[in-house]
């Protein structure tokens, strides 16, 4: 019997055991639709209901659940995305990493909002998904394969070069703590770890498609949202950000002295224009790739022709992986840059986090606290990118010191010892991405500490800097932002904390719907805000959502976060940055500037956020307000 009809679902949720074989597809709960919606929402509520406290990331009892919004696949501007989620095996928390291209997409056109991987097999397997015909599949002569060999592999193997892939490299198989799920060779769902989740199954890879549609309720009044949509999305297709790709923004963000170099020393760097966005455009593009759904284009198709550091053309050179690996560790040449970003893409790892593993390290040999014994030969130098490379291949093989760098670098912080803690980067052990808290804006300081349940990030669940350093209120004024906003650099007793807490409920809504971010981040008249997301989502479901019903969804979402990261043991003392972002800075047009009251601007935040300011824990009167009372008497008992 057919379950009910949802307008803009797919319909179905997709489970595989992987350690019985058993795979069952289920009907969407309407119950929880109505209050999560889908994404990660949805499946937030799944977590919190099925993983128990404490599990180990790394064992069968883990799930890795592949979730798409209701806007998915249809024909809203920017609706290519595909979230994983799980417990992290990098952070020990709630674990959460997004993907653009079309796997969510093709997820969808196959009839499945959500793919949960349970259980673990004793080999390795492919999952084979075309509408209702699922099949595990051995993938023995796949382990071993890079990301681009195993996607080639399996492309051909399935006869359909339609089809989307989801890949993971060596660093998933060795359980590299921070590797990469990577999706159609270079598009990487890469924080968190969920590459080490699909390793420790023996799950080398999903490969989907379907043909279904998805059907709006009411078809005329859909395509009038979404042309007005696109109306306000097409002024963004000559911004820095479509022409240049993310990659353009480390000219600016180097003369705001807010380019994090040296691990995060200074925000300043002397040869930031090597770096730059201007430069691969001239030197190495070959040209514009857009996900699915997508008018701006902002990834880049690149390649190094020949030389030392000849680099196959291939997805890469964001504005993460140019400074993470490159700017931070002062390299001052994009070929060797381009290629240690194709490597991390291939062999499926975080170019985040290897990058500052990579400078926290070349930091602790400079501090004599690791010698050329522990690196296997090499000598780790402010400036060296053959230095880099090798000290990659080292992490890439788990060889050398590489073997404890490949646990991130809480860990490795805490084994080396001697004072390492103090310039290891990251927040409850995810490596700080490649924005400073001092030289952007103090926002980001709140973000890092508890914006994000799965640790410091800088994009989830939005770029709250938007408010006061770009000076874009987003649409969100009638619901709540302050505005005019105060100086980047003021602290407490400038509605700050009011500020964030207004920015971190909208962006929640991207990964709930399935949306791309950079369609969120924008002035009111050219981006995807409440009033357009409300028009998008009731006249593709039927359901009369206001702007109003949206926030206070992705208001229960974003606590519900919070929560299953508080049963896992995390409270206020964890919401801290790392002495090295409390620091001044050393050198650049933000010399001098430091965080000087953490607690004071998180005091704020609880207060807006309705959390408890002593435990960090939502109170109960807020989860009871939000319809979280079972998870209320979870955390604060009965």
């Amino acid at each position: 019997m057919a379950g009910k009809k949802f307008y803009g679902y797919g319909g179905k949720i997709l489970r595989v055991n992987l350690t019985t074989g058993k795979i069952v597809k289920q009907d969407l709960d309407e119950n929880l639709l109505k209050l999560y919606l889908g994404g990660t929402g949805y499946a937030a509520r799944l977590m919190w209901d099925e993983l128990p406290k404490g599990l180990d990331p790394l064992s069968p009892e883990n799930k890795l659940i592949a979730t798409t919004g209701v806007l998915t696949g249809t024909l809203t501007p920017g609706s290519g995305s595909v979230e994983f989620c799980f417990k992290s095996p990098l952070t020990g928390i709630f674990g959460q990493s997004r993907a653009g291209g079309k796997f969510g997409p093709k997820m969808k056109f196959a009839g499945y909002d959500f793919i949960i991987i349970e259980g673990a097999s004793d080999k390795p397997v492919y999952l084979n998904i075309f509408d209702d015909e699922v099949e595990i599949r051995d993938a023995s002569h796949l382990w071993g394969k890079t990301v681009h060999e195993a996607t080639d592999i399996l492309l051909e193997e399935v006869g359909n070069p339609d089809a989307s892939v989801a890949c993971i490299g060596p660093g998933g198989e060795r359980l590299i703590k921070f590797a990469n799920i990577m999706i159609d060779y270079d598009r990487a769902a890469g924080r968190c770890g969920g590459g080490a989740v699909m390793g420790s199954k023996k799950l080398k890879a999903i490969v989907v498609d379907g043909d279904r549609s998805i059907e709006p309720a009411d078809p005329n009044r859909f395509l009038e949202a979404v042309r007005e949509a696109l109306e306000a999305l097409m002024k963004r297709t000559d911004d820095r950000l479509a022409l240049l790709g993310t990659i353009g923004g480390v000219m600016s963000l180097n003369e705001s002295g807010a380019l994090p170099t040296k691990n995060f020393q200074t925000g300043y760097y002397e040869d930031a224009d090597k770096m730059s966005g201007q430069a691969l455009a001239r030197n190495y593009l070959i040209k514009r790739r857009a996900c699915f759904g997508c008018v701006m284009a902002c990834g880049r198709f690149v390649w190094v022709p020949a030389g030392k550091y000849a680099t196959p053309p291939h997805e890469g050179a964001e504005y993460e992986t140019d400074d993470m690996l490159g700017v931070q560790n002062m390299m001052g040449d994009l070929e060797p840059l381009i290629k240690a970003g194709y490597l991390c893409n291939t062999y499926g790892i975080d170019t985040i986090s290897a990058g500052s593993v990579i400078a926290f390290a070349t930091e602790a040999f400079e501090r004599g606290l690791i010698t050329e014994k522990d690196t296997g030969g090499i000598k780790l130098e402010w400036g060296n990118p053959d230095a880099v490379l090798a000290l990659l291949e080292k992490i890439i093989n788990r060889e050398d010191i590489g073997d404890l760098l490949a646990e991130g670098v809480r860990e490795a912080a805490e084994k080396i010892g001697g004072g390492a803690e103090d310039f290891a980067c990251h927040v409850k052990g995810l490596e700080v991405p490649a924005h400073d808290t001092r030289g952007t804006s103090k926002s980001l300081a709140i973000q890092y500490a508890i914006g994000n349940p799965r640790g410091s990030c800088h994009i989830e669940p939005i770029w709250s800097p938007m408010w006061d350093f770009s000076r874009s209120n987003m649409g969100l004024v009638d619901f709540g932002l302050p505005w005019p906003p105060p100086s980047r650099f003021e602290e407490t007793g400038v509605n700050r904390g009011r500020a964030v807490k207004v920015m971190f409920i909208f962006g929640e809504l991207a990964s709930i719907l399935g949306v791309c971010r950079f369609y969120l981040q924008a002035d009111e008249d050219r981006n995807l805000n409440p009033r357009r997301l409300s028009r998008l989502v009731s006249t593709l479901t039927g359901w009369n959502l206001s702007p109003e019903d949206l926030l206070k969804i992705s208001e229960r979402v974003y606590n519900l976060k919070r929560c299953f990261n508080v049963r896992e043991g995390i409270s206020r003392k964890d919401d801290r940055l790392p002495k090295r972002l409390m620091e001044p800075l050393k050198s650049g047009p933000t010399k001098g500037v430091s965080v000087k009251n953490l607690d004071g601007m998180l005091d704020e935040t609880y207060e807006a956020l309705g959390w408890d300011k002593k435990t960090g824990k939502p109170t109960r009167e807020k989860l009871e307000e939000l319809g979280l009372s079972d998870v209320a008497e979870v955390i604060w008992g009965s």
